[in-house]
């Protein structure tokens, strides 16, 4: 009996072990460390079988599936759409075919004895080269290949393959990117008065570069970076296009027939064009879903302010695909001292960081000059429209403080000074970027008669030019909830189309004594002084503030 009684010690030191392993177990647990155990107690590790996996184009059919079910469109819904695209289509064809017929008798204008001309060739070959740069910034900004919003959130999360989201959206550039190339081809020998039989090699010549600049473009579009500097060297090339005719007409050289390519060049671009889809299709799971987050946020806000016709909605889309180069040790602001300064030196600096704000201004300084070779451009009406679209475009150009200003209102509201005084500091860039523009019409004008009111003209219409800029950077939103005003193309709200006149009505407006001027070859001292007022004017409309904003 007496070897029985260490027994309960035993079993209770047990017990006491047990207890001991099942509270560290429990500490583990709440710690999220379990301990090791044998390979007899690991559960089995979770395979996926392929079969049973869904892909991406699965997943894009399930999601059109369901769609489908819940909109109930049928066959009359598909062919209703069809119908409305080919009549948009042929509505569309007419309008450009209309178009291009006008400014085809423009530029075949007869011209003046004895003065230069540019020849419709050249023409044709600085509107072709502006055609692929515009193009190639175009699509290098809006990038051709993504998803929706809706697929942003929900598709790209998930783990199927990239490239059966996306091929959709391939397949539409392949097909956009060569008929939109051919279509500018076309109407660029159209307008230029290229013989009808030539029109088809255009055409080819189009599709083929637009194959390549779309591909170029998805090329690109993974790397953020080149796809930034792609964009600022096609703005480069739009703004160099100018000023290469402006060589062109100084040199007195004729391009005579530079376009009239044989067709071997027409197969090597397209040869090009499809290599490069080949490498660009074996690519598409480079795509990250950064990128198409980006892509997507574009592709919203672009189409948001063409649905709406609010270019400047357009704009801030086109422009948030540029990165803009900030320097490391930023030494512009030491000298400055007070507000006015601090603002100027804002404006200038943000000009001065992005390559295509003054890159534009100096090409459409260049279009000017290169515009009055044209007869028809060169003096009367033709003069005039020159001036007010370009001169205002310009000055909307170096308005891009007070649009980002409207954007963000605290950039206005944290310096010193009152709502008109800070407006009418903002419109003195505008106004600058505009007074090139309105030289370049008026020292040739003042040369060729002798009359300095030419010159009075141009300032004073640059600062019109620069008012009109600010009161469109500052304008409203547009208001879609107004009543609707019937228009040959449709319902348009009236508030909306008023929002839209902003800024344009003060540059139409106060250009009348420009008008009178061209069209009687003179300016009078009376016109003078009343542009000189009209200017004034401007600039106390632009610089109003509505109640609400003070």
């Amino acid at each position: 009996m007496g070897d029985a009684e260490p027994l309960p010690a035993d079993t209770d030191d047990a017990e006491n072990a047990q207890d001991a392993e099942n509270a560290q177990d429990a500490q583990d647990v709440e710690v999220g460390t379990l301990p090791d155990v044998g390979p007899e107690h690991r559960l089995p590790r979770p395979v996926v079988d392929p079969d049973e996996a869904f892909s991406g184009r699965e997943i894009r059919r399930l999601t059109a599936a369901v769609l489908a079910s819940r909109t109930g469109g049928g066959l009359g819904q598909v062919l209703s759409d069809l119908a409305y695209i080919a009549t948009s289509v042929l509505i569309s064809a007419g309008l450009a075919v209309g178009i291009a017929n006008a400014l085809r008798d423009v530029v075949d204008a007869p011209a003046v004895e004895g003065a230069a001309t540019l020849d419709p060739e050249t023409v044709r070959l600085l509107v072709t080269l502006a055609l692929v740069a515009a193009g190639l910034g175009l699509a290098v900004r809006l990038g051709p290949l993504g998803v929706s919003a809706g697929g942003v959130r929900w598709w790209v999360p998930m783990p199927v393959d990239r490239p059966g989201l996306v091929r959709p959206t391939l397949v539409r550039a392949l097909i956009a990117g060569p008929l939109l190339g051919a279509a500018g081809f076309v109407l660029v020998a159209v307008v230029t008065g290229t013989e009808w039989s030539a029109v088809g090699g255009s055409a080819a010549l189009g599709a083929a570069a637009g194959l390549v600049v779309v591909a170029l473009a998805g090329l690109a579009q993974p790397h953020p970076g080149v796809v930034s500097g792609l964009a600022r060297t096609s703005d480069l090339g739009v703004a160099a296009v100018p000023v290469l005719g402006v060589g062109l007409v100084v040199a007195g050289v004729s391009t005579g027939r530079a376009l009239d390519l044989p067709l071997w060049v027409d197969g090597l671009v397209g040869v090009a064009g499809v290599g490069l889809t080949i490498l660009w299709a074996s690519r598409l799971d480079r795509l990250s879903s950064a990128v198409l987050r980006a892509r997507s946020a574009v592709a919203d806000q672009a189409s948001a302010g063409v649905m709406s016709l609010d270019l400047r909605a357009l704009g801030r889309a086109m422009q948030g695909s540029v990165r803009l180069r900030v320097p490391r040790r930023p030494r512009t602001f030491a000298r400055v001292r007070g507000p006015v300064q601090a603002i100027l030196t804002a404006d200038l600096t943000l000009f001065a960081r992005s390559s295509s704000t003054w890159a534009q201004v100096i090409g459409l300084s260049a279009l000017v000059v290169v515009a009055q070779q044209i007869p028809a451009l060169r003096a009367g009406v033709g003069l005039l429209l020159l001036l007010v679209v370009v001169g205002y475009r310009a000055a909307t150009v170096g308005a891009q403080g007070a649009r980002h200003a409207e954007q963000s209102t605290e950039l206005d509201r944290i310096v010193p000074l009152g709502a008109r005084d800070v407006r009418r500091v903002r419109a003195v860039l505008p106004s600058l970027t505009a007074l090139t523009v309105t030289l370049a019409i008026g020292l040739p004008l003042t040369f060729a008669s002798g009359d300095p009111g030419w010159l009075v003209l141009a300032l004073a219409g640059a600062v019109t030019y620069g008012a009109a800029a600010i009161r469109n950077a500052y304008r409203k939103p547009p208001d879609w909830s107004g009543p609707l005003l019937a228009t040959p193309g449709g319902a348009l709200p009236a508030g909306a189309s008023a929002a839209f006149t902003k800024g344009p009505d003060v540059a139409v407006l106060c250009s009348v004594p420009w008008a009178v001027a061209l069209l009687l070859g003179a300016p009078a001292p009376e016109l003078v002084v009343v542009q000189l007022l009209l200017a004034w004017v401007a600039v106390l409309v632009a610089t109003r503030v509505p109640a609400e904003r003070t």
